[in-house]
């Protein structure tokens, strides 16, 4: 972060600031935080305070809404009292953003945001000083670390809004006041904080409020559900990408390599050959949706275009690895939800070989689990894939709604436990075979099993 003044920083909040200057190094908001020349916002109301560190402490202050005990009267100098904390910190958030003239970019979507995310920094990274998430750790608790993280030495911000429920990207938009914001797709997941798929596609759409109705934003033209958000009060420029309409930037001439994808890029009537590491359809929407932020931010776009050639997939994500008995082993267990397990299948069904498809739970589905299972049962068949390995109830009732639609009940395997699930795959497994493991990364036992049919 920049180094603040504490008498700055108090008049931007309106309170009576200490008689001494103070440089403000850091700032936190728990008091576990209390360091040399560090101001804390005290939020969290239980944590204890190591008085013996704070009193051998220089310049460290506390904002706080809470009174001190008396026996701590030698160190009230250091405590700056506010009628609402929040309120006082949410001020500070403003004013330290405001102060720096960074271009910020937010991603949202049910799929393929870690992964745009990744691209635009990776590109950007070529060339300029780049701040961002790191990984997939977008929860909201990461948000203050990463804004003080930004400083006059910072040229871009890349960010991805993640949500579980209703309020979660204003939150975040708050924080970070992007100028682009980008929507990659809205599938289905997060049901159990937004309980209907309509309140989810809007929860989602709260990308236009955090862009205060203004500045760039960049859809996936192709998303059904996007399409279904009113745009009208949205004042700024619409960007859309995709392959199946003719968008801004579109996409046409998909050809899947080994390692990647071939397309054109078609943008104000011009083409371009371009190229992006990674395999699917789905890779092809999130280069699509980067060289749209890309050309936003002023890069030309022949530049932007060989720029993503050098993207490093994010783990994890339709991994290709060889396996036991030179099978293809593919991890896919970044994530798990509907729209990510359609996008797997998808970039499976270009293979002539075997297919099997290792399936676990997915979990914030809520009420609509059932419903869920029903689809992907069907997308099974649709997709071509020869066997389904389950191992727990939700797959397990996916597989009954494949048998419902056709598939060969002996290719259904119904494995509880570990054992089970490497016998069944043991037997399976040959040059002319490639399993797909689609589960979430937390799901630890699944990537273990996987991990010792990978060789290494």
């Amino acid at each position: 972060m920049n180094a603040l003044d504490l008498k700055d920083i108090c008049l931007q909040l309106d309170i009576e600031a200490p008689m001494k200057s103070v440089n403000i190094k850091h700032v936190g908001t728990s008091i576990r935080e209390i360091n040399d020349y560090t101001l804390i916002f005290h939020l969290n109301r239980k944590q204890e305070l190591n008085t013996d560190k704070f009193n051998h402490l220089r310049g460290c202050y506390i904002i706080t809404d809470q009174p001190i005990l008396k026996e701590m009267n030698d160190v009230d100098d250091y405590f700056i009292y506010v009628v609402d904390v929040e309120a006082a910190y949410k001020r500070f958030v403003d004013y330290y953003r405001n102060s720096l003239d960074i271009k910020t970019v937010a991603v949202t979507g049910t799929c393929g945001k870690t992964t745009t995310k990744e691209m635009i920094k990776q590109c950007l990274n070529e060339r300029y000083n780049v701040k961002g998430t790191i990984r997939s750790k977008n929860a909201l608790r990461f948000n203050h670390d990463y804004l003080m993280e930004l400083d006059e030495t910072t040229d871009y911000a890349v960010f991805e809004t993640a949500i579980t429920e209703p309020g979660h990207i204003v939150y975040s938009c708050n924080f970070f006041k992007p100028n682009i914001g980008v929507i990659t797709n809205i599938g289905i997941d997060h049901l159990n904080g937004c309980k209907t798929l309509e309140n989810y596609i809007q929860t989602k759409g709260e990308m236009l409020a955090g862009l205060e109705y203004k500045g760039i934003l960049i859809i996936n033209g192709d998303d059904e559900n996007i399409n279904q958000l009113n745009l009208n009060a949205f004042k700024g420029s619409i960007i859309r990408f995709g392959i199946i309409e003719n968008a801004d930037f579109y996409a046409s001439e998909i050809v899947y390599l080994k390692d990647g994808m071939n397309f054109t890029l078609i943008h104000n009537e011009k083409e371009y050959r371009a190229y992006v590491p990674g395999i699917g359809e789905h890779n092809v929407y999130n280069a699509l949706a980067t060289l749209a932020v890309l050309y936003s931010l002023g890069i030309d776009l022949t530049e932007a275009i060989t720029m993503l050639r050098s993207f490093k997939p994010v783990s994890s994500h339709l991994e290709f690895h060889e396996g036991l008995n030179d099978s293809t082993i593919i991890d896919d267990t970044w994530s798990s939800n509907p729209t990510s397990v359609k996008a797997a299948f998808e970039a499976f069904k270009t293979h002539t070989k075997k297919k099997v498809a290792v399936l676990g739970n997915i979990a914030y589905l809520g009420e609509h689990a059932k419903e869920q299972c029903k689809k992907i049962g069907k997308m099974l068949i649709d997709y071509n894939i020869d066997y389904l390995i389950t191992k727990d109830a939700f797959s397990r009732e996916i597989g009954k709604q494949a048998r419902v639609n056709g598939m060969d009940p002996k290719h259904i395997f119904n494995t509880y436990n570990e054992d089970e699930m490497v016998k069944t795959l043991e037997s399976l497994l040959d040059s002319d075979t490639m399993v797909l493991f689609k589960v979430s990364m937390f799901d630890k036992s699944m990537i273990k099993i996987m991990n010792h049919f990978i060789k290494k």
